[in-house]
């Protein structure tokens, strides 16, 4: 009698399985997308300036004790950019989002999926012209747009294409996937 309850219950759980598909496949809802961004410098502008990124509004913001930002730029004497986690920059009472940044080799457009490790959370990465870093930022936290996934990642890619010393205003491309856990840069819907 047991083992037919147990064939009985198996079977049950395979025709269930097999009529919602694959209950561990995610599907990415939303279009990666790619934009440019003017930031000035965290350090000789004013608080008020943008100096920060969002990576899920897609722009420059200020940069505040809230944290609300994913990454903060900087200029060092050489005309570099400085990319920050939030984390080095500031100290909010819940903790900044864990950020991590990865420098990769290639330019912007070769760079078509976030790799999955290597990611730094704890120094600044120091970015010449042309080069370009990955971002991997949490969203987990409670109301946040993967509070509920399974990896509560979003990831973005940035390259400074120029750096006005003077104006300490930097010029960037970022390209974004908004889908929780999923790498890709490619254009359209990722499907991995």
């Amino acid at each position: 009698m047991k083992a037919r309850l147990a064939i009985l219950t198996a079977m049950s759980l395979a025709v269930v399985l097999n009529a919602c598909g694959d209950p561990t496949s995610l599907q990415a809802t939303n279009l990666t997308t790619t934009d440019t961004l003017s930031v000035f410098a965290l350090s000789g502008t004013p608080p008020s300036y943008p100096s920060g990124i969002s990576i899920l509004a897609a722009s420059a913001v200020p940069v505040d004790g809230f944290a609300l930002f994913d990454v903060a730029l900087d200029v060092d004497a050489s005309g570099n950019a400085l990319v920050y986690p939030p984390k080095l920059v500031v100290n909010s009472l819940a903790g900044p989002r864990p950020v991590g940044l990865l420098k990769i080799a290639g330019t912007f457009e070769s760079v078509l999926e976030a790799p999955i490790s290597g990611y730094g959370t704890d120094a600044s990465v120091v970015v010449a012209p042309g080069e370009t870093v990955v971002i991997q930022s949490a969203h987990n936290g409670s109301q946040d747009i993967c509070q509920f996934a399974i990896a509560p990642y979003i990831y973005a890619k940035i390259t400074v294409d120029s750096v006005n010393v003077a104006t300490r205003t930097l010029y960037l491309r970022m390209g974004v996937d908004p889908n929780c856990g999923f790498r890709s840069f490619v254009s359209g819907v990722p499907a991995s």
